[in-house]
């Protein structure tokens, strides 16, 4: 394995927790290189004065008598320092995680050059789902050995640095030195590093340097009759569970050119993946997942970088993105792509592709209602009231239009911005420092009157108003400050507005309507021939998307189309039965909580590892992509835990999974704040909100199983308040319609007896 000829060390922590000071290091290894050797390894055990959580023991296997009589910290602060040694690089995974845990035992290396290999890795292999240490130690082949110990990690972590090594050693001469130039503006450590890299004898650029192709599913051949309908007068389209029914739209659109179709899907980047897209569609990317490339070369331009501004420039040089998804953009780097990269509303490459548009459009719901919302706006151009509209998952055009007409503002994200501005550095440690102390300690806290009229917040505002006049700060970072003023004003209280603190620790202020079915009637439906899929039988049900006073007409003429899936409903069978002895094949059961996941991991990892059965679960087993990569790669049975809004989004090749667990029916929470808020507009908040909002929800997550399901693929039903409660037998005559087989000749005649118009209130 050959590695940079500099003195560096790998090091790892085994905590307690993720908060320094208040958690603890447990364990600690690390091994030190010179010339490319190894000339140090060090590894022990450390005693602490506090409980080990059950999670970090299955984790870890470091068990409380495993740490009886070993020396504390302190006691081997100097050996450890020593053994470091003055000059020599720190190395290692997600690496200011250690550093941080280290400072909180007294131990400071934050001013030592460093490197991240984690980020280094998502640099030279963008081909990989994840870059957390298991995963990728099991696609590239290292020494992982002990998984989930300080010494094991820092054996993986060093072939890591060598596996990435190597292919930096690929790069031709020319782009050697524009890193080296790069580089050389950065962090110390990126700084020492890559001086270390030779010029190379490669005269191409890297095979390696381009991101994987995505991979298209089937196309739908069959196509639907489509009709523009009146302005103000709704139409509905009754979904089917075909995950491809999108594409018989898309079809069918492509096939009328008496219009413009503007379809708004929920998550266009998956979907722009997912669909057979002809030269017909324009698909019409949001402002916020474009690369402003004027922003790029400012950011070029700048006489220093950060590690993560480094590493960027280094991936928009080698990958050249237009959008988001065109590079392998990876960890504190979306900050900095939020904060300084992305496009406004007016951006010259955003308003660009406005220009030459076909007669089908695809979109994402957050921008059709941007330019609905803004009669100012580069859209108008183009969408004018002839056109058609047509929106996709309905179900979920209430979240989208929160943030399309709320306001947002992420800590991280503005702090990123903040990176070589004073000015914007003292506002942004100020606003922290108010939300800490307005929060107090809550993780979701609504603002009130007081936090508001207070002088701290007054003087926050004259910050803002400060900043705004400068002209020298770019308008992505006018936006953010834009969304905390809008947060911050007395006005706010006429809206939901409230602080979030994160399991990671990042902060955000949100403020969004009190109604956004009042505004989406003013901007869209009143003005504009609209059609809309929603779930079957739902379309009273959309209370806080469609308005009341919305005249609605179900399309008669496009049938559900679908096959039959098998769901059951059994009468004794809990989520324990089937992690202690699981079903053949691959498993995924959607608990209700993480508080259940957590449960499930502590008290069945052990037993299913011993027998060779893979568990995945949410939270403790890295990222979606890395979830979602493990999943698709284990060996039969395995089974993976996660909530239901987690599985919304999965993304997996057909015929992956042959078994869904719904462990616990998913309503929403009633403290989210949204939700809790709009409750409050109905006089029965469970059957007029959660009910229709749970249901909805349900059929998604068949839908999403559909899509990712084998042929014979079965979902059962475990939560008890199916056969306990009132509702439970409206929950389940709904699935079972959704999941029955339907072909282009059946009619809804026997359903509609089943489910009148207020069916909802006949069956909970």
């Amino acid at each position: 394995m050959q590695l940079p000829k500099i003195p560096f060390v790998v090091l790892d922590t085994e905590t307690t927790g993720f908060v320094p000071k208040i958690n603890r290091v447990i364990e600690y290894a690390h091994m030190v290189f010179r010339d490319g050797e190894q000339v140090d390894e060090y590894d022990e055990l450390i005693s602490v004065p506090v409980d080990i959580p059950d999670v970090v023991q299955i984790i870890t296997r470091i068990r409380p008598d495993d740490l009886k009589g070993k020396p504390t910290f302190d006691a081997l602060k100097g050996d450890i320092e020593k053994g470091i040694g003055e000059d020599t690089l720190i190395v290692g995974q997600n690496i200011m995680f250690d550093i941080r845990m280290l400072r909180g035992e007294g131990m400071d290396l934050s001013d030592r050059p460093w490197i991240d290999t984690s980020m280094l890795a998502s640099l030279v292999f963008p081909e990989l789902a994840s870059y957390s240490l298991g995963y990728v130690s099991k696609v590239l082949e290292l020494n992982h050995e002990p998984v989930h110990r300080a010494l094991g990690d820092v054996r993986a972590t060093m072939e890591l640095l060598g596996k990435c090594w190597e292919r930096l050693l690929e790069l031709p001469q020319e782009m050697v030195m524009e890193l080296k130039a790069t580089m050389h503006k950065s962090s110390p450590g990126y700084r020492a590093l890559f001086d270390a890299l030779p010029t190379g004898d490669a005269k191409a650029k890297p095979k390696w340097i381009q991101m994987p192709e995505a991979k298209k599913f089937p196309g739908m051949t069959r196509t639907i009759p489509l009709h523009k309908p009146t302005v103000g007068i709704v139409d509905i389209i009754e979904e089917s569970l075909d995950p491809m029914m999108l594409q018989s739209i898309v079809n069918a659109a492509v096939k009328d050119t008496s219009t413009v179709h503007w379809i708004a899907v929920k998550n266009l980047t998956t979907m722009a993946k997912r669909l057979q897209l002809s030269k017909d569609v324009r698909v019409l990317q949001p402002p916020f997942l474009m690369l402003d490339q004027e922003a790029a070369n400012t950011l070029r331009a700048q006489e220093s970088y950060s590690a993560d501004e480094a590493t960027l420039v280094t991936k928009l040089d080698w990958y050249a993105p237009t959008v988001f998804a065109d590079a392998p953009i990876h960890g504190d780097e979306r900050s900095v792509w939020n904060g300084k990269l992305t496009c406004t509303e007016t951006s010259k490459t955003y308003t660009d592709q406005f220009t030459d548009l076909p007669s089908v459009i695809l979109l994402d719901h957050r921008q059709l209602l941007a330019f609905v919302a803004d009669p100012d706006h580069a859209a108008h151009g183009a969408l004018n009231s002839d056109a058609h509209i047509i929106i996709d998952d309905a179900s979920m055009l209430e979240d989208t239009a929160n943030k399309a007409y709320g306001h947002y503002c992420g800590l991280n994200d503005l702090r990123a911005a903040s990176e070589g501005h004073d000015a914007l550095t003292k506002f942004t440690d100020l606003l922290q420092i108010w939300i800490e102390k307005t929060r107090n300690e809550q993780d979701l806290r609504f603002l009130a009157h007081s936090d508001l009229t207070a002088p701290d917040a007054g003087a926050l505002r004259d910050l803002i108003t400060d900043l705004l006049s400068d002209t020298a700060l770019l308008p992505q970072t006018h936006k953010q400050l834009e969304a905390a003023m809008r947060s911050l004003e007395e006005e706010a209280l006429t809206r939901i507005t409230w602080l979030e603190t994160r399991q990671d620790g990042s902060q955000f202020l949100h403020s969004i309507p009190e109604s956004v079915a009042e505004l989406m009637k003013t901007d869209l439906y009143d003005k504009y021939p609209v059609t809309m899929l929603v779930p079957p039988k739902n379309a009273l049900l959309l209370q806080e998307a469609l308005h009341r006073a919305t005249k609605t007409a179900i399309n008669t003429e496009v049938q559900r189309v679908q096959d039959a899936v098998e769901i059951l409903f059994p009468e004794e069978m809990r989520g324990s039965a089937v992690l202690s002895d699981p079903p053949d094949g691959k498993t995924i059961v959607l608990a209700g909580s993480r508080r259940v996941i957590e449960g499930y991991f502590v008290k069945y990892t052990e037993d299913l590892e011993a027998r060779d059965i893979t568990l995945i679960c949410q939270n403790f087993s890295g990222g979606v992509n890395r979830m979602q990569a493990e999943f698709l790669a284990a060996t039969e049975p395995a089974v993976w835990v996660l909530t239901p809004w987690t599985f919304e989004g999965v993304e997996l090749p057909p015929g992956t999974v042959d078994h869904l667990i719904i462990d616990a029916l998913p309503f929403d929470n009633p403290s989210q704040p949204v939700f809790s808020k709009r409750a409050e507009h109905f006089d029965n908040p469970f059957i007029g909100y959660s009910m229709p909002r749970l249901l909805q929800r349900l059929f998604r997550l068949l839908r999403t199983f559909r899509r990712i399901a084998k042929g014979d693929a079965d979902v059962t039903v475990i939560d008890n308040r199916i056969k306990e409660k009132r509702y439970g037998k409206g929950v389940q005559k709904f699935m079972e319609m959704c999941c029955e087989s339907l072909s282009e000749n059946s009619t809804a005649k026997t359903l509609n007896s089943d489910f009148p118009e207020n069916w909802q209130m006949n069956l909970f």
